[in-house]
């Protein structure tokens, strides 16, 4: 049975698979292990449990040089992770604050995403989105759901989750009559009625 062992220079830090023919070849290669050559695990995904054991125990450990090597590659990768989640929290927030001024310079008028739940009743789907929902927007979504209830509740099921886009206030002369612009929702099992 071939092993792939997943290995690491200490001076480098940079890793690379090793396959061995056999399993005796594997340990006898762990128990010499080369200096400044980590192992990582095991990257062949057939090695029984007691084998990858077996494999874990033959290694040669670490002499004191080659700890100071391996925590310097481990305090090398948490500082990049750490900078790497900075910049993303760093990236996200920059995101959050455009869109919090798109939304503040955009038409007042333009389709507001919605979300109906069973529980919670009527919100804004868009944190970003501070416009209030209307009472003709209430009006309209109720009377949507409502109709979507009578198409489920023959499976014993009501609407438990209801996503729509409506018009805020006007609606566009080019529109119809027509506030709500698209919507999908989830049924849900209906209450037990006592």
């Amino acid at each position: 049975m071939k092993v792939d062992l997943q290995t690491r220079d200490l001076k480098t830090g940079n890793t690379s698979p090793m396959t061995f023919e056999s399993v005796e070849e594997a340990l006898t290669w762990l128990k010499v292990r080369p200096k400044y050559v980590d192992v990582l695990g095991i990257a062949s995904h057939h090695v029984p449990p007691d084998v990858s054991d077996q494999l874990k125990a033959a290694m040669r450990p670490l002499d004191d040089e080659e700890k100071s090597l391996d925590e310097k590659h481990r305090k090398a990768r948490e500082g990049a992770a750490e900078k790497a989640a900075k910049a993303r929290a760093a990236a996200e927030a920059a995101a959050a604050q455009k869109q919090l001024a798109d939304a503040a310079k955009a038409d007042p008028n333009r389709p507001l995403d919605v979300r109906w739940h069973h529980r919670d009743g009527l919100m804004v789907a868009n944190a970003a989105d501070k416009r209030e929902i209307s009472d003709e927007v209430r009006v309209a979504v109720e009377a949507w759901v409502a109709e979507r209830g009578t198409w489920v509740a023959s499976r014993q099921q009501v609407v438990g989750d209801a996503r729509l886009q409506v018009w805020p206030s006007e609606i566009p002369e080019d529109q119809g009559d027509e506030r709500i612009l698209s919507g999908s929702f989830i049924p849900i099992a209906a209450p037990k009625q006592d």
